[in-house]
């Protein structure tokens, strides 16, 4: 469990005076601490308050500050291309394996940065949904106020932003209260314990992330709650402990999607 609590920024060399109302809902919600900043520096009340992550009320988003100097924030990613894609008529993989249509119900139970949340939500249009499900509260927390407060020229894209509902819950628990059949698809891009890739960028957002593995009895309640198909990004060749009908991908990538059919289908 990370040691951390919440703080004000700066603004034109003066500290505000408070959190803003969202903020504070998020830090009650998530039993987070509120440090007032009076004046001093994120190095010292990190010191002070002996804290392994500040999190700071920046101008448009939420900061995390960790000890040994890095930080990281929302930013929607990958998204903005994959986006452009849909538009330009271009295939975009995730959304083409969750065949997805325009009124979906979509839920993501590894929400993330909402780097395929936001796609999702983008593909399913104004008359679709995503429930998007994160365990770790600082995630959860950078992230939700992230996606109302991304400022963006894509009047689609913000209006796919504003309308993902974010759930601060584990995915195991979220899906034993479902009833079968209540979304289209559902989809699972667990955190995988040797990155793919390096990147300086999602180093720090690690070191908060939920390394639970997905186990079969949960891919079998989804596959209930699922009234077309359940979808897993994966390490191709790992999970070898799950039953998929189809492995899509893979082939020229280290990433791959496994899929089952919803019970019945």
């Amino acid at each position: 469990m990370v040691n951390w609590a919440c703080t004000t920024s700066k603004a034109r060399g003066k500290h505000r005076e408070g959190l803003t109302a969202q903020v504070k809902d998020l830090c009650a919600e998530l039993g987070i601490p509120v440090i007032a900043r009076q004046n001093r520096g994120i190095p010292w009340l990190m010191e002070q308050y002996a804290l392994e992550c500040l999190l700071v009320e920046e101008d448009g988003g939420l900061l995390a500050h960790w000890g040994d100097g890095s930080r990281f924030s929302f930013h929607p990613g990958m998204a903005v291309h994959r986006i452009k894609q849909i538009k330009d008529g271009k295939q975009e993989m995730l959304t083409q394996i969750l065949e997805i249509e325009p009124g979906d119900e979509i839920l993501d139970c590894t929400l993330g940065m909402a780097n395929d949340a936001i796609v999702l939500s983008f593909a399913a249009g104004a008359q679709g949904h995503v429930t998007a499900l994160e365990s770790s509260p600082l995630i959860y927390a950078i992230t939700s106020y992230g996606l109302c407060h991304w400022s963006t020229n894509s009047a689609r894209m913000k209006a796919a932003m504003e309308r993902i509902e974010t759930i601060h819950c584990a995915y195991e628990d979220y899906l034993r209260q479902c009833v079968p059949d209540q979304f289209d698809t559902v989809y699972f891009d667990p955190m995988f314990e040797q990155p793919v890739y390096t990147s300086s960028g999602i180093a720090p957002l690690r070191r908060a992330a939920n390394y639970a593995p997905l186990t079969e009895e949960t891919l079998e309640r989804a596959c209930q709650v699922a009234r077309r198909k359940v979808a897993v990004r994966h390490r191709a060749g790992t999970l070898t402990h799950l039953h998929f009908d189809e492995i899509k991908g893979g082939k020229y990538s280290t990433l791959a999607y496994g899929v089952r059919y919803a019970d019945g289908k």
